[in-house]
């Protein structure tokens, strides 16, 4: 039964799952919104309210998840990333991260330490999805300038993507 759907929609589906559903969720209150009356009506439009903020995350998710399968798996506890690969691993805290860079090839991260630690995290290990929310909540990081840089060719050498104000965690 579950070879019903080819592997390769089956892996679309599940990586725009989020923004099927919020459609779904949409969609009913659109249809709420028009086709009732009453207090269902207003709930109606806060469904398709509630939606819209749902997929506008939902394809920001979709955009940042790296398609295939790499080396590793990544963990996110508390702040803290924790990444196990096949040849070594760390962890790095979001409070101490000092820069964030797209490697050479855009085929993994690198995350920088106050320590002057790097880890290299690639974009496709499993569990890397996860590193969205982390970065996403950087001082000053712009998501929609990240996921610029993921949707261009790969940089023939690191680009950096956000650095914290030294200056600022100092004082």
């Amino acid at each position: 039964m579950a070879n019903l759907i080819r592997p390769q929609a089956r892996e679309a589906l599940h990586r725009w799952r989020g923004s099927l559903i919020a459609g779904a969720v949409m969609l009913l209150g659109i249809y709420w919104a028009v086709a009732s009356i009453g207090l269902l009506k207003w709930l109606g439009w806060v469904l398709v309210v509630l939606g819209a903020s749902l997929l506008w995350t939902a394809l920001q998710r979709a955009r940042f998840r790296a398609e295939g399968d790499g080396p590793g798996v990544v963990q996110v506890i508390e702040g803290e990333i924790r990444y196990f690969g096949p040849r070594g691993g760390g962890f790095a805290a979001r409070d101490t991260m000092v820069s964030l860079s797209l490697g050479a090839g855009g085929d993994h991260w690198l995350i920088e330490s106050l320590g002057g630690d790097v880890l290299v995290i690639p974009r496709a290990a499993s569990g890397a999805e996860l590193l969205f929310d982390v970065f996403a909540s950087l001082p000053g990081l712009e998501v929609e300038a990240l996921l610029r840089s993921l949707a261009q060719d790969p940089a023939p050498r690191a680009q950096n993507i956000w650095r914290r104000n030294l200056a600022a965690l100092l004082t």
